[in-house]
């Protein structure tokens, strides 16, 4: 959502996604988002560095809008939160299963196996 309106703030994005929870049984825990969304948006830069470093044969510009987000919220996870990579290639894998295109998992997968063996 952010690459698409980049000019919304922050606590928009975080409002908008309580109000599309209110009544759904699978609402993460508020903090464990508010601070993960915050987080993802301060370190963009750096994360964003990685994926380019990573993004072997394909233009950063290029990688579609869905897959850049499940990339950036797993490599925050790799680089910042520290869970294990298996589990963040993982939850990323059904991410994209869900909201992405089916080519998207395997460009996930791989992306992030390089990404996991240099920032862990």
């Amino acid at each position: 959502m952010r690459d698409v309106q980049q000019d919304v703030a922050v606590e928009t994005l975080y409002a908008w996604y309580c109000e599309e929870k209110k009544d759904a049984s699978d609402i993460l825990p508020s903090e464990f988002v508010s601070t993960t969304l915050y987080d993802v948006v301060r370190q963009l830069p750096l994360i964003d560095k990685i994926l380019e470093k990573h993004a072997e044969n394909w233009a950063f510009e290029r990688i579609a809008k869905v897959d850049l987000a499940i990339l950036r919220l797993a490599v925050y996870e790799l680089k910042f939160a520290k869970t294990p990579p298996p589990v963040v290639i993982n939850e990323a894998i059904e991410l994209a299963k869900e909201y992405a295109s089916d080519d998207s998992k395997r460009f996930i997968n791989g992306m992030l196996d390089r990404i996991a063996k240099e920032v862990c």
